[in-house]
């Protein structure tokens, strides 16, 4: 990481991280991402630290790998689960996360151009955490409205009135 880096905050880091192009892997021949292969010199990686994370940038592609305070199991399946739906509507969520961290958001040209607005998925990343956390809350709400009901039901089902 530059000492200049060092002073940005975290929206301008991971915009920063946007900042990739299609390059031919000397390699492989084919414009594979670098921040998944780091075997060659020519993918110029780069590190900038987050509040709550670490971008790995090269010259095709980044991973933007978020901790996220989690509080309980519940929480955990949650994300995981989440992660593997965004990972399968967008790309850009990766399914499982880089080792150590919560959630890895995997950038590349290609994924970039389905974004409507980099900007927005700049400030969805920045609040990923909190935004999670928040909507635990929602689920959690939904789930004990769902017992209660059901229980309700289960209870009449068993002739207790």
């Amino acid at each position: 990481m530059s000492s200049q880096s060092e002073f940005w905050d975290d929206e301008r880091k991971i915009r920063e991280a946007f900042n990739v192009s299609n390059f031919i892997c000397p390699m492989k021949g084919i414009n594979y991402p670098c921040v998944v292969c780091k075997e060659c010199q020519k993918m110029e990686l780069k590190q900038y630290f987050l509040e709550n994370g670490l971008i790995e940038k090269t010259k095709n592609s980044s991973l933007i790998s978020l901790i996220i305070e989690i509080k309980d199991p519940f929480d955990d399946m949650l994300l995981k689960r989440i992660c593997k739906t965004l990972f399968k509507e967008t790309g850009i969520v990766m399914s499982e996360p880089e080792p150590g961290f919560s959630v890895t958001f995997f950038i590349t040209p290609a994924l970039l151009e389905k974004v409507e607005s980099k900007e927005d998925l700049i400030k969805f990343i920045k609040d990923f955490p909190h935004t999670f956390l928040t909507e635990t809350i929602s689920a959690k709400s939904a789930l004990n409205k769902w017992e209660r009901v059901t229980a309700k039901r289960l209870a009449w089902n068993m002739g207790v009135r």
